[in-house]
């Protein structure tokens, strides 16, 4: 998943918390032992309270030769 975000129609009614839950919920019982996202402070917000944990400030590159 990548970009994606709520409609702000549809904001604070725990639509973000669902999609979440259920991706995580999906990868573990596929085995998955160790997630990895990159968030916006928006996004950050979210994912702490499901329990994610941040491990690092992720740095935004381009190279142009």
């Amino acid at each position: 998943m990548d970009r994606v975000r709520t409609d702000e129609a549809h904001r604070r009614r725990g639509l973000g918390d669902f999609v979440m839950r259920t991706l995580a919920d999906s990868a573990v019982a596929d085995g998955a032992v160790l997630g990895v996202l990159g968030a916006t402070a928006a996004g950050r917000a979210l994912y702490e309270t499901l329990g994610w944990k941040k491990h690092a400030t992720p740095a935004e590159c381009v190279y142009r030769p």
